[in-house]
């Protein structure tokens, strides 16, 4: 099968950055366009697009996080900052604005992270493949 586009939906932590890292490894074999995204879940009580610095200053961080990686084996990415009610609800129509082939996530074992249950419903609810990567707490 080939995967034209992939989706990397981050939080900025180390789980995150070793899903990117692992995507641009395989990058010659698989040659995706790679989308990482950062959503800024903006609480109801704002408008969608309130200025939330302190956030969006956590989202630049990740995002540039996620191109040094990529720098390190030639892998450009496309990164932005999604601003949304609801991670899984983003990270799903995102996919499908992109018409991406996999979505790839991490579920934690001890917890969801980020994205809580939500792991699960994206993996049910997705038009494409879900890759889960497990985060193995030692």
């Amino acid at each position: 099968m080939i995967y034209k586009n992939i989706l990397i939906p981050t939080d900025g932590s180390k789980a995150y950055e070793g899903i990117i890292e692992f995507i641009c490894s395989i990058h010659k074999v698989i040659q995706s366009a790679i989308y990482v995204i950062y959503i800024l879940e903006v609480p109801r009580n704002l408008s969608l697009n309130a200025d939330l610095p302190d956030k969006s200053a956590l989202a630049k961080a990740a995002l540039e996080k996620a191109v040094k990686i990529a720098e390190k084996y030639s892998v450009t990415l496309e990164t932005s900052v999604v601003y949304a009610r609801s991670a899984e609800d983003a990270i799903i129509t995102t996919a499908d604005d992109l018409k991406c082939d996999v979505i790839a996530i991490m579920q934690d074992n001890h917890r969801l992270g980020i994205f809580g249950d939500s792991a699960a419903s994206i993996y049910q609810k997705a038009k494409c493949n879900v890759w889960l990567f497990n985060n193995k707490l030692s």
